[in-house]
């Protein structure tokens, strides 16, 4: 004779946890996609930020002028 692992008469309890806590994973899996988003647009502004400053610093280095543009001068 096997015994029920969840009295049946606390199925409705043990339904409602479980239900909270999905909630509860699904709100934490939301915030670390939203942080992660945040900190995606700022690595990409701070590389765009180093760019220009890269590009500032030593104009040399700069891209060359295209063959139409050489040829006029």
């Amino acid at each position: 004779m096997t015994g029920h692992i969840i009295e049946p008469e606390r199925l409705g309890l043990w339904v409602a946890v479980t239900f909270v806590i999905a909630l509860l994973a699904l709100i934490v899996a939301l915030l670390g996609l939203n942080r992660t988003n945040d900190l995606m647009y700022m690595t990409q502004t701070e590389v765009l930020l180093l760019n220009k400053k890269i590009e500032n610093a030593n104009p040399t280095a700069s891209v060359p002028a295209a063959p139409a543009e050489q040829a006029q001068q």
